[in-house]
């Protein structure tokens, strides 16, 4: 399955490194906030928040050993809202120029993409980079640049509870309450002011943040969007899911994340006896479902009645795509012709939505570029377009193109 190889192989070779991540050097500490324990029992936090605790507030921190050059890396684990509405803890990490700056830093925001849905696929518990590859686009250049770079696990993925796999609210709390750490943070000295960017899954992300950031955090100032190749209209997946041989495990890891604090939804109303039976598979490694269903059309693990228009699956999933109206601030989106995970069509859509909201979107098509290998094309694109939104300098705006 080639949406889920390259992370897969990638993952792979990081789950070994992962104790050299977080050892004698959590020895440091910061002022105003607790040094976590070293090891895999940072992320073993407590289920319920303590008393008094609000959003962004950070539990306790471990510092990394892998951060690029000319910074200090830190693990966090801090205060968001639950699927539910209950408070929670969630894991993330941070990344702050050594330098000294006389200004407040830029702040950009990543929300990361597909890692698997079991505590040890969250990515602040794996490497930052391995030989050819670094997890978070241009995270490098933009520590060069001064800005700080910040990203959630999102709800369950590395702390306790289920993992709330696409559930784009949900996602997107998680991700802005990391903006709201991130300008607590000893010594980081971030703006309010943020950029984020996203892929497949931090794609959609990405696009509810744009949704709800003035109503969930108005104290933060949203100053640009980028997308890559976001999974972003979850009905329009799911019918596209159906018609494919590599995307059932897909399918099932989605279905299994939406039903989270849900309880009305039953999995065997969208999940056939064979799809019921692949969510073992959820906890038997990051990639072991797309290994087990992948050749296998995703109709045989899909029950298709309970997606009829109007059943409280379908409804589930069009309030999940509900991400718009997004904030008017200018978007990018990098789309590669070639992507079998997230066909073309859905992201110019979502782009064609955004400029009949009179919001400016640069859309760049790469011809003969898949899902994976749109992404360093975005890496070279990223900071410089950031750079532009905090100089609050123009964009170009691809709408007249997208009108057709």
């Amino acid at each position: 399955m080639k949406f889920f190889r390259r992370y897969r192989l990638a993952m792979g070779v990081l789950a070994l490194v992962t104790p050299l991540l977080v050892g004698a050097a959590n020895a440091e500490s910061l002022a105003g906030v607790r040094n976590g324990p070293t090891g895999s029992a940072f992320w073993d936090v407590p289920a319920k928040v303590d008393d008094g605790a609000k959003r962004g507030d950070i539990y306790w921190v471990q510092r990394r050993t892998d951060a690029p050059e000319g910074s200090t890396g830190w693990n966090i684990i801090y205060v968001t809202e639950g699927v539910g509405g209950q408070l929670v803890y969630v894991s993330g990490e941070i990344y702050i120029p050594v330098a000294k700056s006389g200004k407040a830093r830029p702040l950009a925001l990543w929300n990361h993409e597909t890692s698997g849905t079991e505590d040890s696929c969250a990515p602040s518990r794996n490497n930052l980079s391995s030989e050819n590859w670094t997890r978070i686009p241009a995270v490098t250049e933009l520590l060069k640049r001064g800005y700080v770079v910040v990203g959630s696990d999102y709800q369950g993925l590395g702390t306790p509870g289920e993992t709330a796999y696409l559930n784009g609210p949900a996602q997107a709390y998680a991700s802005l309450d990391a903006v709201r750490a991130a300008v607590k943070f000893p010594d980081s000295n971030a703006e309010t002011r943020f950029t984020t960017y996203g892929w497949s899954q931090g794609g959609q992300t990405s696009l509810w943040v744009s949704h709800l950031q003035e109503s969930y955090a108005p104290e933060l100032d949203l100053l640009g969007v980028v997308g890559i190749a976001p999974a972003s209209r979850h009905w329009d997946l799911t019918e596209y899911d159906l018609t494919t041989t590599i995307t059932g495990g897909y399918y099932i890891m989605r279905m299994a994340g939406l039903s989270v604090g849900h309880p009305e939804l039953k999995l065997r109303d969208v999940l056939s006896t064979e799809g019921l039976e692949m969510l073992t598979q959820l906890s038997a490694g990051c990639w072991a479902i797309a290994e087990a269903t992948n050749g296998t059309l995703t109709t045989v693990y899909a029950n298709q009645a309970g997606l009829k228009k109007g059943e409280p699956w379908r409804v589930r999933l069009e309030q999940n795509d509900a991400f718009l109206p997004a904030k008017k601030v200018p978007f990018l989106f990098f789309q590669g012709d070639k992507d079998t995970a997230v066909p073309a069509a859905l992201t110019r859509s979502v782009a064609k939505d955004l400029c009949n909201q009179e919001v400016q979107v640069d859309y760049r098509r790469s011809p003969d570029l898949d899902h994976e290998n749109i992404v360093p094309v975005a890496e070279q694109g990223i900071p410089d377009w950031f750079d532009a939104r905090f100089k609050n300098e123009k964009t170009v705006n691809s709408c007249s193109t997208l009108a057709d």
